[in-house]
């Protein structure tokens, strides 16, 4: 039984000699695919454009629609009724990622001028250092000139360059995500062969959408709040004219004779305070409808913002040389080991 055992042990042992054996035959081999793994990722690192990426950090805080003027008047005594029809769930507050990466925004962002209020856009910017210009069937500019009150309209050519413009950014230069699934906490970043373009575009995505998105969120009370304030201003003004008019008709000789020259002035007073009347209660309501509005407006507080110079988010030389190096040295060791199997 020992000389069994020891000659296959012999055997075993001649098997792993042979191997190693045939492994240094095959040291061309092994050496032509390392170098290859090697040479391989560095050339694509050569060929790879700058990639300059800028990130913005933000904190969404909803606020609750349900509740409304109840739940703001409440807080002004200390009761906190929030939870009160409050809607809220583990996603609210996602469709800011939907409205970060939409047309609307991007387009917008695109068309605001680099520095100052004219000259060239963002849009002219992505269009030269991407090279989407010279390739364009002819040329466009989106510059703003210094005596433009409004944007200007835009051609149907202009709008479809846009619209590719747009596509490739939400694509390959724009990413959106919380960074915890559970937190409302949202990181918007922003990769780019300029600087410039990366960080401005980043900047202005945030506030851009920030607009937006409040003006959504709050446009019903808005609106209330601004038609009880011209109620209100109207009413006033009507209550200023019945006081101005009632002290007109005042009797500085109180003679029985002039009795009934106290009727207007009576009729004055009464139309008086049933315009103070219904001046308080429109007053009362504006002030509530302004706490809905303030409990319904979402608050988006910025945290970190990008600063230069951007740091290139490509892949270095030495991490991408070792990486293909040993890939290179697997691939060159599977292949001697599946030709010595079937020999």
């Amino acid at each position: 039984m020992a000389d069994k055992k020891t000659i296959v042990l012999g055997d075993v042992i001649e098997s792993i000699k042979r191997f190693f054996s045939y492994l240094r035959s095959q040291f061309l081999m092994i050496a032509l695919c390392a170098i290859v793994g090697l040479v391989l990722p560095l050339i694509y690192r050569a060929m790879q454009k700058p990639a300059y990426a800028a990130s913005t950090t933000f904190i969404l805080e909803e606020k609750s629609a349900g509740g409304g003027g109840l739940a703001g008047i409440a807080s002004q005594v200390g009761l906190d009724l929030g939870s009160l029809g409050s809607g809220s769930s583990l996603f609210t507050g996602d469709n800011i990622l939907d409205i970060i990466k939409s047309r609307v925004i991007i387009e917008k962002v695109l068309l605001t001028p680099i520095s100052g209020s004219a000259g060239k856009t963002l849009a002219d910017l992505y269009l030269d250092f991407t090279g989407l210009g010279e390739r364009l069937p002819a040329p466009v500019s989106f510059a703003i000139t210094s005596d433009s009150v409004i944007a200007p309209a835009h051609s149907v050519y202009q709008d479809s360059v846009l619209y590719v413009m747009y596509e490739q950014i939400a694509k390959k230069n724009v990413s959106v995500d919380r960074l915890n699934k559970k937190g409302s906490i949202f990181k918007i970043v922003t990769v780019s062969q300029n600087q410039v373009f990366s960080k401005n575009f980043a900047e202005r995505l945030l506030k851009e959408t920030t607009t937006y998105y409040v003006n959504v969120k709050t446009s019903t009370a808005a609106a209330n709040v601004k038609r009880l304030q011209a109620r209100g201003d109207s009413l006033l003004r009507v209550l200023n004219a019945k006081s101005y008019n009632a002290a007109s008709f005042q009797i500085l000789d109180p003679n029985v004779a002039f009795k009934s020259m106290s009727v207007p002035a009576e009729v004055s007073s009464r139309d008086k305070s049933i315009v103070f009347s219904i001046y308080a209660e429109v007053t009362k309501n504006l002030e509530m409808s302004r706490i809905a509005l303030v409990s319904q407006t979402p608050v988006i507080q910025l945290l970190d913002v990008p600063k230069f110079p951007l740091m290139d988010d490509r892949k270095s030389y030495g991490f991408l040389g070792f990486v293909g190096l040993f890939a290179g040295l697997l691939v060159g060791l599977f292949l001697c080991l599946y030709l010595y199997t079937d020999k």
